[in-house]
């Protein structure tokens, strides 16, 4: 037989008739379908999720960011400079943590001190701001929609911020662990700071613990020598591509800590990559499980088929040939499993929120909780080469699924097939 007619005869035994073969080859298709299907939505999520978490990860903090070992940063206007020579921008910034005290509700957040002149260039806040405006003049203050909602706050509240670093002065631990109250310390008062505006980045992490102030009065607030910094944020022209630009800075800056964005967040971004490989690993066991099915269909076809069989070989076609014809039909049923699990696939991702929402207001449950989460909305991302690749695996385990069946075929002796005919 020549390749034509080998194709012909594998698609004539893969289209559907009423009998139970025809049953078990759609349900064959429709798993290797399911299977595609779940494997992109999972891996495209997963992309979306890592990607997303990226794009925020970037949106709320820089590119490098540069500390000193003594704590604090004394002159940041002499790294900002050796910065812009290397070719990027910084800022300078005081992050430290405080309790925010609204009538008599204390809750730990932590403080942002900032350069208002520069910070819209970098993080874009105004841009974000849900109420009030951007402003950041003496003691006033940006809180997240998250914080206004947990202290009950509005624009032109005010709320009183504690330095934990100035409370513990006020105390003494002395031998076996008693504590004392220092009364030769310094008269203690919290800062009082102004709501100005609300702002929500989506990113619940950030927005349910950071407040944005000058930073004259972060200084202030921390008892911070005047004009220091905690850490130089720096922003580069590509936050993909920084080898260069750390390389230089470790250089110039020797006596400094610095540190990418990748650096301080490798172990969130390793996790999401070793969940997306992993989640590829478990979910490829179910067009395995399709794989499977279909040996068992070409087995049937092969014992229903065997006078047929039996006369293609009497009649001179080679065990080749018909090993083949199974092999092909196997194949046929992976690549038609593959295009309709694409086609589900890419529109279940398309509907997925709307398909989220209608399952929450049908069950009552939050599927997708920002608390544990991060984000308000479901995040996908469908990429070509992972599209590809599990095409291409469908595929491969699915055509080898008929080599059994086929193998068996190419075994059938015509005198045994035929003998009552």
């Amino acid at each position: 037989m020549n390749i034509r007619t080998e194709l012909f005869l594998a698609w004539r035994y893969l289209r559907p008739k009423r009998n139970a073969v025809s049953v078990i080859t759609c349900i064959s298709i429709a798993g290797v379908t399911l299977g595609v299907a779940v494997l992109i939505v999972v891996l495209a999520v997963m992309t979306g999720f890592t990607d997303m978490m990226k794009e925020k990860l970037l949106e709320t903090t820089a590119h490098i960011q540069i500390y000193d070992y003594m704590g604090f940063i004394k002159d940041p206007a002499s790294v900002i400079s050796v910065v812009e020579k290397n070719g990027a921008s910084a800022m300078p910034v005081v992050y430290k943590p405080v309790l925010i005290q609204k009538d008599e509700r204390f809750v730990p957040k932590g403080v942002l001190g900032i350069d208002p002149l520069k910070v819209n260039k970098k993080f874009n806040i105004d841009e974000n701001l849900k109420a009030g405006k951007f402003s950041l003049e003496k003691n006033e203050a940006i809180v997240s929609d998250i914080i206004a909602q947990e202290l009950n706050l509005i624009v032109g509240d005010k709320i009183l911020l504690h330095a934990p670093n100035k409370l513990a002065k006020m105390v003494k631990v002395k031998e076996k662990g008693k504590i004392e109250i220092d009364e030769k310390a310094d008269m203690y008062l919290p800062g009082e700071f102004k709501v100005s505006g609300i702002y929500s980045f989506g990113k619940y992490d950030f927005d349910k613990n950071i407040i944005f102030t000058n930073i004259d009065d972060a200084n202030e607030l921390f008892g911070m020598p005047w004009g220091s910094a905690s850490t130089v944020y720096v922003w580069t022209k590509d936050p993909f591509d920084m080898n260069d630009t750390l390389k230089a800075l470790h250089d110039a800056l020797p006596g400094k800590a610095i540190m990418s964005w990748q650096q301080i967040n490798r172990k969130l971004l390793g996790v999401l990559a070793v969940e997306k490989n992993m989640m590829f690993f478990l979910l490829i066991f179910i067009v395995l499980v399709a794989a499977f099915s279909i040996t068992n269909t070409l087995i049937t076809v092969v014992v229903q088929k065997t006078r047929m069989l039996g006369l293609l070989k009497a009649l001179g076609s080679s065990s080749g040939s018909v090993m083949r014809v199974f092999i092909l039909q196997g194949f046929f049923v992976g690549l038609l499993g593959t295009v309709f699990g694409n086609a589900l696939g890419i529109s279940v991702i398309y509907w997925r929120n709307n398909i989220m929402h209608s399952i929450s207001r049908t069950t009552g449950m939050e599927l997708f909780p920002k608390e544990f989460y991060f984000f308000n909305e479901l995040p996908a991302h469908i990429v070509t080469h992972d599209l590809l690749f599990i095409g291409i695996i469908s595929v491969i385990l699915c055509t080898t699924g008929g080599i059994i069946p086929a193998w068996r075929a190419a075994r059938l002796d015509p005198a045994s097939a035929l003998r009552y005919e």
